[in-house]
């Protein structure tokens, strides 16, 4: 069987990663930098190295500025082999920027910058991608990119005109657009992939994980909702799926939520029963916690393999099977 053919709109960064003895960082108390600083791809960058690993052919549209910096991530990212042809790099903007800074303990503060430039258009060459993809991930953060917000929502029709399934993750920052047109985003994805704390973005006052099935009623056919350590649930209209997390060592959650998403849309075009993507996607996510990092650090197939063999899980049950 052929890779399956994933494309990822949006949420093109670079990460400048700085390890520090400790967080927070105060005025006057000051702190040396441990080890040389790194520049990763960060946000949607550790979803495609992510998916790429797992076997899948994933592409990136987005745009990043002509700089260092963009130029850096696109060729970490094709070394990593991920298509980056259609990045449109603009001599006149400049790449979004996030300084990492990561602590002994594991934790984690995010200084964004970001990047400016020309609004980009949505492009015959984009379309003809979108066209021959399996799925199509979409993120929150890119309705943040003001140079693409004008077309995501162009983006998400025309995916779901031409019957490809579309993944979206919201992330928490949504809270600045009109509700009604977040409400119209979720009308548009399939799959919604969230936090807890995300639900409130779509459900004023909702808590816990039992507000994720209250989402079906705008459209999409699944719900995950992630709960970190505690594993997520999932939600169709016909099932709740609940999978533990696994007991791991964590060092650091940077990047875990993106790797989660690769892992939950390999699963899922792979037809696996929805437990088994869950316990697939967890597993992603616990091998990344092991690791410091983001970008080249996100687990590889074998690590997440590894975390399925300590625990005693097999997947790759299918629905119809199942």
């Amino acid at each position: 069987m052929s890779a399956f053919r994933v494309v990822s709109v949006g949420d093109l960064v670079a990460d400048i990663v700085i390890r520090i003895p400790r967080l927070p960082v105060e005025a006057d108390c000051h702190q040396l930098v441990e080890g040389s600083s790194q520049i990763e791809p960060g946000g949607a960058g550790n979803f495609l190295i992510a998916g790429a690993r797992l076997g899948m052919d994933i592409s990136a549209l987005g745009v990043m500025g002509d700089d260092a910096f963009g130029k850096r991530i696109l060729e970490i990212l094709a070394a990593e082999k991920v298509r980056v042809d259609l990045v449109e790099l603009q001599s006149e903007g400049t790449t979004t920027l996030v300084y990492v800074l990561i602590d002994r303990a594991g934790g984690h503060v995010f200084l964004g910058e970001h990047g400016v430039g020309p609004t980009v258009a949505f492009s015959d060459a984009w379309k003809r991608r979108i066209d021959r993809a399996d799925a199509v991930q979409t993120w929150g953060y890119a309705f943040q990119e003001e140079r693409l917000f004008p077309i995501m929502m162009d983006v998400m029709k025309y995916a779901r005109a031409k019957g490809r399934k579309l993944f979206f993750d919201p992330g928490p920052h949504l809270y600045s657009m009109p509700f009604d047109q977040r409400i119209e985003i979720l009308r548009q994805c399939q799959i919604l992939l969230l936090t807890e704390e995300e639900i409130e973005q779509f459900k004023v006052g909702a808590r816990g994980a039992s507000a994720g099935r209250e989402l079906l009623e705008y459209g999409p056919q699944l719900v995950c909702v992630k709960q970190g350590a505690r594993g997520c649930v999932v939600y169709t209209q016909d099932e709740t799926v609940s999978h533990p997390g696994y007991p791991v060592n964590m060092v650091d959650t940077t990047a875990a939520g993106d790797s989660f998403a690769a892992a939950f849309i390999f699963a899922y075009l792979n037809k696996w029963g929805l437990a088994s993507v869950a316990a697939y996607a967890n597993a992603m996510g616990a091998a990344k916690v092991r690791k410091l990092g983001s970008g080249r650090q996100v687990p590889t197939l074998g690590e997440v393999e590894q975390v399925l063999k300590e625990f005693g899980v097999v997947c790759g049950v299918s629905r119809r099977e199942g």
